[in-house]
Parts: C-alpha cells; structure tokens; sequence
C-alpha cells in the first residue's frame, strides 16, 4: 500500500512544479521586481539543470523591471558567472549588457567585456566605448584594472587590447611585455620583433625580453642562437617568468621534438639534471636512435653560405613533386646536376652572387641568406627588383607594402589594400606597379615611395616600360596607356613584361583558367611590330611572383616537352641564343634564376 502511495506521489511531482512553475511565472508577469518569487523560480530551474530556462527568466525580467533595484543585482551578476560557465556566450554578453547599464562601475564593465571576450566578439572600439562610459575613472587606472581581470582569459584579446592602449596612448611600458606576449598569441611575430628590437634597452634586465627573443629564433629555427638567449634570460630569472615562456611557447609552430629537447635543456641547473633531463627525453622519443642511424650515415647537407662559396652553382629553380607533396629550392650546375638545395621554400632568387632570398613554407617570413643575412617577418611575398638592387615585400595580410634597399634596411613602406598580383617593374628598377585594389593599379618610385601614377580602369594587370605604362585588359590586348592604343600583336595576353630594346615579352592568353598553364611565349617589337614566337608549351603559374622571369636581354622559363616532361631555359630573347637547357624531370620545375657575376 505504502508503495502504491509513493509510486501515485512520484508521478504527481512534475504536475505539481509545473503549476508551481507556471504561478510563480504568473506573479512574475504582473510585477517584474518581485524578488521572492524570482528566487523561488531560479531555484527550481536549478536544482533541475535547467539552465537556459534560468538564464532565460534573468534576461526577460531584468528587461521588463524598467529600473533594477539593487536587490536584483546579485542575482544578474550569478547568471552571468552561470553563462559563462556553460558557454551561453550570447546570453553573458547580453545580461552583461543589463547589468552594466544598470549599475556602472569597474565590475560591471568588467563582466561586460570579459563576457564579449568570450563570445569572440571583443573588439578594440568596444573597449574604448565602454571605458568611456564611466567618465569619472582615471583612464589608466581602469585599464589596469580591466588588464588584471583579463590576463588569465581565453581568448586573449580583451588583455591584449588593454595592454596595446595602454602601451601605444599612455606609454606605459611596463605593459611592453605583455603586450609583445598577446601577439605573439595572435600570431603576429613580425611586430613583436619589432617592439623587442626597439625596446631592447628598456628590456634589457627584464626575463620575458630574451625568452620572447629565443622563441623567435625557434620559430625560424635558429636552435643554437635560440639556446643561448634562453640560457641568458635564466641568468635574470628568480623562477617566475620561465612557466610563462613555456606557455608562450606552446601558441607557436616548433616541432614537438625540438620544443621537448629544448625544455630538457633550459630546465637543467647542473650537468647531472641535464643527463636525466635529456635521459628522459629519449625515453619518450624512442625513434629518434632509429631516425639518427639513418641520418648518421651521410654529411649533413651544405648550408646555402656553402654552396655559394664555389663557382659550380650556376642556376636555381623550385622543384615541385604533388605525389610526395615535396617543394625544394635546387641550386645546379651548368649541366643541370643538383648541387645543394632548401626544403620548404615556395620561391627564391639570388640577391647577389653570394647571397639567397627566399620565401619559407613554414611560417609567414622572406630570409636572406648566404654571405648576407636577414629574416623578415609577416611577409609570405616579394618582388625582386630587375637590377637586384632592392625588393618589395608584402605583407601576409595584404595591408602593407615595404621597399627593402641593398643594406637590408626599409627604404620607405606604403599602407593600403595590396592584392596577390605581381608586381611589374621598369627594366630599369626606379619604378615599380602593384595592384592596390579591384582593377586599380598604383605606380611607386622606388627610392622614395612617392605615388607617381594610378590608374583605375578595366585592366587585368600594368607593367612599366622606362617611361611609360602598359596595360592588358580583360580580353588579352595589351594597351599603350600613354596613348590608350592596342598593340597589333599576334595573340592575346594573360601576362606581360617590358625588356630591353623596345620588347616586350608577353604570355599567350589560354582559353580557360587553370593553376598552371602551358602556351606560348613570344616577343612583341614596339619599333618594328614584328612579333615572332620564343618557345611554346612554357609553364605559366597562376601565383603572386610570376613564374616567367626577365632580366636584361635574358628570359628565364620552364618548357614542357611532348612526354610532359619539364626543363629549365635560359634564352637571349633579342638574339634567340640558347644559354641553357636543363635536363628533363617529371616534378615540374619552376621560378628558375641564374646566378649574377
């Protein structure tokens, strides 16, 4: 009997809440500020679980309340801890909001943006507006305060905006650090260096200032340079900064088993923790003994410094093999034989007889090495100039543009909106054309970076002669725009470049698009308006650095012979003579480039 009883009891209780439910909902809707009946309906949903109901019934009576009383406060404030908790992030960013409007302070403006934080939403704009609605606070004072409750959240934007404010408008460079450390979280290592660079006296004795430092010289894979940074920044370290290092290190690319080795190294104090140290670490990395008798049983490759020391390497192209997923940059001598080559590279060039500029495929960066030595970060693309004298670099994101002179140094930079077309300079390298928006192109002097023309018109792509300009339109023609006349030549155009003579080199129009093309080459004399054919079947990649290279009276490109097999050609486009014709290959070969006197 007691059992029936109870079993009737236990099928009643949801009736009875729910009409328990819906009264309390009832009063709730006839006096929005009831509190007592607010507290008894946010602990059934509670003690339920049902939280969106919970966070749902805060939302709805803070917003018909009119004006909150302070008793409601608390309870607001403990639904945006509870969203917050179980990821209702539009649901914190709104009662945040509320609460906020309702009673503005440093905690509520805190909960505000902790909570737009982390819905992903936060910008730079959003924390200033905010800051600016409490007037009465002393600026810096609160965005210390808005730092401290920030620096412990993910993501790390409300921190690193803080701190950039603070850094960038109030000179507060005891916020340097951190603000160096959120870029590096956001990926931007070529500010950081920057800032380190420019700071480094104010740094000096600082920890962070050479753990950031050598997790740069990780990412570029400096191992040795990298170790001796670290190892100096220990020296100022009481122990507290390190842990932070490796938290750091931990937001960037450096392969597991460097960053593992690495740590086994930095943490050691004496010789014997290091031995146990790195026992340990081949413990865990148990192939490494199998990979090093491999690795054991040749001479480690020659650096580029090394290869550029004799006289065999006469030439460079990017080898591409899709099977293996593979791209080298391989240095040959006069017979085609592979003498060195560099992994990873989407595309390089010699900058002088002794040095290498190229584009790493591993992070976003342009390296100079050889006899001359720089990296530049945030880059993944660059225009070496015809002379060799200088090159541009653009940066990853597309919203810059710098001129780099023969010292490596910037020569003058350009803000704007850079798109992934290649950039065309005058055979004599004092002017350069780059596409800076849709259908726009602008024309710099290179020494100085003054804008000397644009142009804005229906053009696919503007090279540059020494004087003048040219154009080729959307259907192929190639456009004078000195006197807005095609030139009579013998096949349309997907691309273009003035030589030497009055020449121009152009690429034959292909009738659809792909990623790479295979059509002709051909001359176009201005003089004479002769147009003869140079070689058919030349690859052409569709790609932000053009696979088909002039210098001088030298044309370098790739030809594909009838088994579909590809070789590098160097010719003297004004005398048709042969300077060379490397050997056949499957992988297609491509951005070849000969080395200078």
């Amino acid at each position: 009997m007691k059992k029936t009883i109870l079993l009737i009891l236990v099928a009643l209780l949801p009736i009875f809440l729910f009409a328990q439910i819906d009264e309390l909902k009832a009063k709730l809707a006839d006096n929005p500020a009831d509190i007592e009946s607010l507290e008894a309906l946010l602990k059934i949903y509670e003690d339920n679980y049902d939280y969106y109901s919970y966070l749902d019934t805060v939302r709805g009576v803070a917003s018909a309340v009119g004006e909150i009383p302070d008793e409601m406060l608390p309870i607001i404030e403990k639904a945006i801890e509870m969203a917050q908790y179980n990821y209702y992030s539009d649901m914190a960013s709104e009662l945040s909001r509320i609460y906020f409007d309702a009673d503005k302070n440093r905690q509520s403006l805190l909960f505000y943006l902790q909570s737009l934080n982390s819905a992903w939403y936060l910008s730079e704009s959003d924390v200033r507006d905010a800051v600016a609605e409490l007037p009465d606070e002393e600026p810096v004072e609160l965005y210390r305060y808005l730092y401290d409750g920030s620096v412990e959240l993910y993501p790390a934007d409300l921190s690193l905006i803080v701190s950039r404010i603070l850094v960038e408008e109030f000179n507060e460079n005891d916020f340097l650090l951190p603000y160096i450390k959120g870029l590096f979280y956001d990926g931007d290592y070529r500010t950081s260096e920057e800032l380190l660079n420019e700071y480094s006296e104010v740094l000096v004795e600082q920890p962070m200032f050479y753990y950031l430092k050598s997790i740069l010289e990780l990412i570029e894979g400096n191992y040795e340079q990298a170790l001796d940074v670290f190892l100096k920044g220990k020296a100022y370290d009481d122990g507290s900064a390190m842990q932070e290092a490796f938290e750091v290190l931990y937001y960037v690319y450096v392969p597991e088993y460097v960053m593992e080795l690495f740590r086994a190294i930095v943490t050691s104090d004496d010789e014997a923790t290091l031995q146990a140290n790195i026992q340990e670490y081949i413990s865990r990395f148990q192939e490494l003994s199998w990979i090093f008798s491999w690795i054991s049983r040749v001479p480690e490759p020659k650096k580029i410094s090394e290869l550029l020391e004799g006289e065999e390497v006469v030439i460079s192209y990017n080898v591409v093999n899709f099977d293996t997923q593979k791209i080298i940059t391989g240095f040959f001598d006069i017979d085609g034989v592979l003498q060195g080559s560099l992994n990873n590279t989407i595309y390089g060039q010699f900058l002088d007889a002794r040095s290498f500029i190229y584009i790493s495929a591993e992070t976003d960066r342009v390296i100079v090495d050889g006899e001359r030595k720089a990296r530049f970060m945030g880059y993944d693309v660059y225009s070496l100039a015809p002379d060799r004298s200088k090159f541009l670099l653009l940066e990853s994101y597309g919203e810059k543009i710098v001129m780099v002179g023969p010292d490596l140094t910037t020569l003058w930079s350009a803000d704007g909106e850079f798109n992934m077309i290649p950039p065309s300079w005058s055979p004599d390298s004092s002017r350069v054309a780059v596409s800076t928006g849709y259908d726009v192109f602008s024309v710099f002097d290179t020494a100085t970076g003054e804008l000397l023309e644009q142009f804005d018109y229906w053009y696919a792509f503007v090279f540059l002669s020494n004087d003048n300009a040219y154009a080729i339109d959307y259907e192929g023609s190639i456009i004078d725009l000195t006197t807005d006349e095609s030139l009579d030549t013998s096949a349309y155009a997907l691309w273009a470049e003035f030589g030497v003579d009055g020449k121009i080199l152009y690429y034959e129009q292909p009738e659809d698009y792909e990623e790479f093309y295979y059509q002709s080459l051909r001359v176009f004399d201005i003089s004479t308006g002769a147009d003869r054919l140079l070689a058919e079947n030349v690859l052409f990649m569709d790609a932000p650095v053009s696979s088909i290279k002039v210098e001088g009276p030298y044309v370098y490109f790739t030809e594909k012979d009838p088994s579909g097999m590809h070789r590098v050609v160097v010719l003297d486009y004004t005398t048709n003579e042969l300077l060379f014709r490397g050997k056949l290959n499957s992988d297609i070969l491509i951005f070849p480039d000969v080395r200078p006197e």
